[in-house]
């Protein structure tokens, strides 16, 4: 009888155990926040130097900045404690105008209209909000630094509700636990 009674406190301090680490456990660090984007609008001279305009953490969706741009671009890294990257992308440091579309005679030859490149005046930029990250770093495309914005201090808009539970997404906050609507499938796809 006592070793029944060993045996079954020893299972229930165990499942709790499981139970509360599992509860209060995070999502991965390195997973942004839904519904949340760093707000960043860059001023840029024409010599293509960068300084920080606006900087802010808003309530909206961020872009992923993947495109393939091939030349003309910022690589913009997200870092946290000893530089880990959260994030990179790229982002057009310029604006390309075309020459309007001409319908040349033969006889006259090639049209002499070129392609205009110029810097963008202002870059403005939704990146992902990460809770353990510490700065953003744009180089170019030489991977020279041009700058480098400390976002240690940014934290969550007031206004940010972290009762999410039900929008399809299994949130910054959320695990099969705490919301099991949302965070269901990520719990199978841990064991394949």
């Amino acid at each position: 009888m006592v070793k029944l009674k060993i045996i079954l406190i020893s299972l229930a301090v165990l499942v709790f155990t499981t139970l509360a680490f599992a509860y209060f456990a995070p999502q991965s660090k390195n997973t942004p926040v839904s519904h949340v984007a760093i707000r960043l609008v860059l001023d840029q001279t024409p010599d293509y130097r960068l300084s920080v305009k606006t900087l802010g953490v808003e309530n909206a969706y961020f872009s992923d900045y993947k495109l393939d741009i091939p030349f003309g671009y910022y690589n913009i890294k997200i870092l946290g404690n000893k530089n880990v990257a959260f994030f990179s992308g790229k982002v057009a440091k310029n604006k390309v105008s075309f020459p309007p579309y001409e319908i040349v005679p033969q006889d006259e030859g090639p049209s002499s209209s070129v392609t205009i490149i110029e810097p963008l005046g202002q870059i403005g930029l939704f990146l992902p909000y990460f809770p353990q990250a510490k700065k953003i770093i744009f180089l170019d495309e030489k991977k020279q630094e041009k700058l480098q914005v400390d976002i240690a201090k940014l934290g969550l808009p007031k206004d940010f509700s972290k009762k999410l539970c039900g929008n399809g997404i299994c949130d910054f906050n959320e695990n099969f636990l705490r919301c099991y609507k949302d965070c269901k499938f990520n719990v199978y796809k841990k064991n394949f």
